[in-house]
Protein backbone atom coordinates (compact mmCIF):
# COMPACT_ATOMS: atom_id res chain seq x y z
CA UNK A 1 0.00 0.00 0.00
CA UNK A 2 1.24 3.46 -0.89
CA UNK A 3 0.42 6.13 1.70
CA UNK A 4 0.93 9.74 0.67
CA UNK A 5 0.85 12.61 3.14
CA UNK A 6 -0.28 16.02 1.90
CA UNK A 7 1.69 18.54 3.95
CA UNK A 8 -0.22 21.78 3.30
CA UNK A 9 1.19 24.65 5.32
CA UNK A 10 0.68 28.39 5.68
CA UNK A 11 4.22 29.19 4.54
CA UNK A 12 7.49 27.58 3.47
CA UNK A 13 8.89 28.09 6.98
CA UNK A 14 6.46 25.55 8.41
CA UNK A 15 6.30 21.78 8.05
CA UNK A 16 3.97 19.09 9.37
CA UNK A 17 4.77 17.70 12.80
CA UNK A 18 1.90 15.22 12.46
CA UNK A 19 3.55 13.24 9.67
CA UNK A 20 6.82 12.39 11.49
CA UNK A 21 4.86 11.84 14.73
CA UNK A 22 2.70 9.20 13.03
CA UNK A 23 5.42 7.74 10.81
CA UNK A 24 7.77 7.21 13.77
CA UNK A 25 5.26 4.81 15.36
CA UNK A 26 4.91 2.51 12.32
CA UNK A 27 8.05 3.13 10.28
CA UNK A 28 9.02 -0.55 10.46
CA UNK A 29 5.85 -1.70 8.66
CA UNK A 30 7.23 -2.87 5.33
CA UNK A 31 3.72 -3.21 3.90
CA UNK A 32 3.47 0.59 3.70
CA UNK A 33 5.28 2.71 1.12
CA UNK A 34 5.40 6.28 2.47
CA UNK A 35 5.46 9.40 0.32
CA UNK A 36 4.88 13.13 0.83
CA UNK A 37 3.81 16.15 -1.19
CA UNK A 38 4.54 19.48 0.51
CA UNK A 39 2.92 22.75 -0.51
CA UNK A 40 1.61 26.04 0.87
CA UNK A 41 -1.90 27.43 0.80
CA UNK A 42 -0.77 30.01 -1.77
CA UNK A 43 0.15 27.47 -4.45
CA UNK A 44 -2.00 26.51 -7.41
CA UNK A 45 -4.37 23.76 -6.25
CA UNK A 46 -4.41 22.12 -9.69
CA UNK A 47 -0.64 21.75 -9.72
CA UNK A 48 -0.62 20.26 -6.22
CA UNK A 49 -3.40 17.83 -7.15
CA UNK A 50 -1.50 16.92 -10.31
CA UNK A 51 1.63 16.12 -8.32
CA UNK A 52 -0.36 13.83 -6.04
CA UNK A 53 -1.95 12.16 -9.07
CA UNK A 54 1.50 11.41 -10.51
CA UNK A 55 2.43 9.62 -7.27
CA UNK A 56 -0.67 7.34 -7.52
CA UNK A 57 -1.29 6.79 -3.78
CA UNK A 58 -3.68 4.18 -2.43
CA UNK A 59 -4.25 6.26 0.70
CA UNK A 60 -4.07 10.05 1.00
CA UNK A 61 -3.81 11.59 4.49
CA UNK A 62 -3.59 15.16 5.75
CA UNK A 63 -4.07 17.37 8.79
CA UNK A 64 -6.82 19.97 8.51
CA UNK A 65 -6.52 23.34 10.23
CA UNK A 66 -8.65 26.47 9.98
CA UNK A 67 -6.03 28.13 7.77
CA UNK A 68 -5.71 25.31 5.18
CA UNK A 69 -9.24 23.89 5.24
CA UNK A 70 -10.57 25.50 2.05
CA UNK A 71 -7.52 24.92 -0.14
CA UNK A 72 -7.07 21.37 1.09
CA UNK A 73 -10.64 20.41 0.19
CA UNK A 74 -10.17 21.86 -3.30
CA UNK A 75 -7.05 19.73 -3.75
CA UNK A 76 -8.34 16.43 -2.42
CA UNK A 77 -11.65 16.68 -4.28
CA UNK A 78 -9.66 16.91 -7.52
CA UNK A 79 -7.44 14.02 -6.46
CA UNK A 80 -10.51 11.86 -5.80
CA UNK A 81 -11.86 12.68 -9.27
CA UNK A 82 -8.54 11.67 -10.83
CA UNK A 83 -7.99 8.65 -8.57
CA UNK A 84 -11.45 7.37 -7.58
CA UNK A 85 -9.98 4.29 -5.84
CA UNK A 86 -7.80 6.41 -3.54
CA UNK A 87 -8.95 6.40 0.09
CA UNK A 88 -8.81 9.82 1.74
CA UNK A 89 -8.46 10.12 5.52
CA UNK A 90 -8.12 13.37 7.45
CA UNK A 91 -7.37 14.47 11.00
CA UNK A 92 -6.61 17.62 12.92
CA UNK A 93 -8.29 20.34 14.99
CA UNK A 94 -11.07 20.88 12.46
CA UNK A 95 -12.59 17.54 13.49
CA UNK A 96 -12.83 17.98 17.26
CA UNK A 97 -16.61 18.51 16.99
CA UNK A 98 -19.45 16.64 15.28
CA UNK A 99 -18.19 15.33 11.94
CA UNK A 100 -21.40 13.98 10.39
CA UNK A 101 -22.20 17.13 8.40
CA UNK A 102 -18.64 17.29 7.07
CA UNK A 103 -18.63 13.67 5.88
CA UNK A 104 -22.03 13.97 4.22
CA UNK A 105 -21.04 17.26 2.56
CA UNK A 106 -17.69 15.93 1.33
CA UNK A 107 -18.29 12.35 0.12
CA UNK A 108 -14.79 12.18 -1.36
CA UNK A 109 -13.47 11.91 2.24
CA UNK A 110 -13.80 8.36 3.58
CA UNK A 111 -12.70 8.82 7.20
CA UNK A 112 -11.80 11.51 9.70
CA UNK A 113 -10.04 11.12 13.04
CA UNK A 114 -10.95 13.09 16.14
CA UNK A 115 -8.17 13.51 18.66
CA UNK A 116 -4.62 12.20 18.90
CA UNK A 117 -3.56 9.75 16.22
CA UNK A 118 -0.22 8.19 17.15
CA UNK A 119 -1.73 5.07 18.71
CA UNK A 120 -5.02 4.73 16.80
CA UNK A 121 -3.83 5.49 13.26
CA UNK A 122 -1.51 2.43 13.17
CA UNK A 123 -4.38 0.38 14.60
CA UNK A 124 -6.70 1.52 11.80
CA UNK A 125 -4.05 0.96 9.12
CA UNK A 126 -3.79 -2.67 10.21
CA UNK A 127 -7.54 -3.20 9.80
CA UNK A 128 -8.16 -0.75 6.97
CA UNK A 129 -9.69 -3.43 4.74
CA UNK A 130 -11.74 -5.02 7.52
CA UNK A 131 -14.79 -2.82 8.11
CA UNK A 132 -15.95 -4.92 11.07
CA UNK A 133 -12.93 -3.63 13.05
CA UNK A 134 -13.47 0.07 12.36
CA UNK A 135 -15.91 0.44 15.23
CA UNK A 136 -13.09 -0.54 17.60
CA UNK A 137 -10.83 2.34 16.53
CA UNK A 138 -11.15 5.27 18.98
CA UNK A 139 -11.61 8.66 17.33
CA UNK A 140 -12.60 7.27 13.92
CA UNK A 141 -15.66 8.86 12.29
CA UNK A 142 -17.16 7.59 9.03
CA UNK A 143 -20.31 6.68 7.11
CA UNK A 144 -20.89 2.93 6.92
CA UNK A 145 -22.07 1.01 3.85
CA UNK A 146 -25.70 1.83 4.74
CA UNK A 147 -25.00 5.55 5.07
CA UNK A 148 -25.16 5.56 8.87
CA UNK A 149 -22.84 7.94 10.69
CA UNK A 150 -20.44 6.10 13.02
CA UNK A 151 -18.68 8.15 15.68
CA UNK A 152 -16.05 6.49 17.88
CA UNK A 153 -15.55 9.41 20.25
CA UNK A 154 -12.15 10.94 20.78
CA UNK A 155 -8.70 9.33 20.77
CA UNK A 156 -6.28 10.07 23.58
CA UNK A 157 -2.63 9.02 23.83
CA UNK A 158 -2.31 8.03 27.47
CA UNK A 159 1.32 6.87 27.28
CA UNK A 160 2.62 10.10 25.77
CA UNK A 161 6.11 9.54 27.19
CA UNK A 162 6.31 6.11 25.49
CA UNK A 163 5.78 7.45 21.96
CA UNK A 164 8.71 7.26 19.57
CA UNK A 165 9.87 10.89 19.10
CA UNK A 166 9.06 12.44 15.71
CA UNK A 167 12.74 13.42 15.32
CA UNK A 168 13.49 9.74 14.68
CA UNK A 169 11.31 9.72 11.57
CA UNK A 170 12.94 10.27 8.19
CA UNK A 171 10.12 12.72 7.48
CA UNK A 172 11.16 15.09 10.25
CA UNK A 173 12.14 18.21 8.32
CA UNK A 174 15.52 19.58 9.43
CA UNK A 175 15.75 22.11 6.58
CA UNK A 176 13.37 24.67 8.10
CA UNK A 177 14.53 27.66 10.19
CA UNK A 178 12.82 26.27 13.30
CA UNK A 179 11.50 23.03 14.75
CA UNK A 180 8.69 22.33 17.18
CA UNK A 181 9.17 20.35 20.38
CA UNK A 182 6.11 19.12 22.24
CA UNK A 183 6.96 18.81 25.94
CA UNK A 184 3.43 18.32 27.28
CA UNK A 185 0.07 17.34 25.87
CA UNK A 186 -3.34 18.38 27.13
CA UNK A 187 -4.50 21.27 29.28
CA UNK A 188 -6.56 21.58 32.45
CA UNK A 189 -8.11 24.88 31.27
CA UNK A 190 -11.26 24.94 29.15
CA UNK A 191 -10.71 28.07 27.05
CA UNK A 192 -13.29 27.96 24.25
CA UNK A 193 -10.93 29.44 21.64
CA UNK A 194 -8.20 26.82 22.13
CA UNK A 195 -8.01 23.41 20.42
CA UNK A 196 -6.26 22.02 23.53
CA UNK A 197 -8.82 23.38 25.99
CA UNK A 198 -10.10 20.74 28.38
CA UNK A 199 -7.81 17.97 27.08
CA UNK A 200 -7.24 15.97 30.23
CA UNK A 201 -5.17 14.50 31.62
CA UNK A 202 -2.13 16.71 31.17
CA UNK A 203 0.74 14.47 30.12
CA UNK A 204 4.40 15.45 30.33
CA UNK A 205 7.81 14.33 29.17
CA UNK A 206 10.60 14.00 31.70
CA UNK A 207 13.30 16.65 31.81
CA UNK A 208 15.87 14.03 30.78
CA UNK A 209 13.80 13.00 27.74
CA UNK A 210 13.51 16.65 26.69
CA UNK A 211 17.27 17.10 27.18
CA UNK A 212 18.01 14.15 24.88
CA UNK A 213 15.73 15.52 22.18
CA UNK A 214 17.25 18.99 22.46
CA UNK A 215 20.68 17.42 22.03
CA UNK A 216 19.51 15.79 18.80
CA UNK A 217 18.09 19.10 17.60
CA UNK A 218 21.31 20.89 18.54
CA UNK A 219 23.43 18.39 16.61
CA UNK A 220 21.41 19.23 13.50
CA UNK A 221 22.38 22.88 13.90
CA UNK A 222 18.89 24.16 14.66
CA UNK A 223 18.97 27.45 16.57
CA UNK A 224 15.24 28.09 16.93
CA UNK A 225 13.11 25.65 18.94
CA UNK A 226 9.44 26.38 19.49
CA UNK A 227 8.29 24.62 22.64
CA UNK A 228 4.71 23.34 22.62
CA UNK A 229 3.63 23.42 26.25
CA UNK A 230 0.08 24.62 26.91
CA UNK A 231 0.54 24.57 30.69
CA UNK A 232 4.05 25.95 31.10
CA UNK A 233 3.33 28.08 34.18
CA UNK A 234 1.01 25.61 35.93
CA UNK A 235 3.76 23.71 37.73
CA UNK A 236 6.25 26.38 38.80
CA UNK A 237 8.91 23.86 39.80
CA UNK A 238 8.76 22.16 36.41
CA UNK A 239 8.78 25.54 34.65
CA UNK A 240 11.97 26.44 36.50
CA UNK A 241 13.54 23.08 35.62
CA UNK A 242 12.73 23.66 31.94
CA UNK A 243 14.22 27.17 31.98
CA UNK A 244 17.37 25.79 33.60
CA UNK A 245 17.48 23.07 30.93
CA UNK A 246 17.18 25.65 28.15
CA UNK A 247 20.09 27.57 29.68
CA UNK A 248 22.28 24.49 29.16
CA UNK A 249 22.04 25.15 25.42
CA UNK A 250 22.74 28.89 25.66
CA UNK A 251 23.83 30.90 23.73
CA UNK A 252 22.96 28.57 20.80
Amino acid sequence: MKLLWLDLNSSYAHSSLALPALHAQIADDNAIEWDIVSATINENVGMVAGEIYRRRPDLLAATVWLFNHEQLLHIISRVKALLPQCCIVLGGPEFLGDNEFFLRSNPFVSFVFRGEGEEVFPQWITHRNNSSEWKNTPGLCYLDSHGNYIDNGIARVLNFHHLIPPEKSRFFNWSKPFVQLETTRGCFNTCAFCVSGGEKPVRTLSIEAIRERLQIIHRHGIKNVRVLDRTFNYNTRRAKELLELFLEFAPD
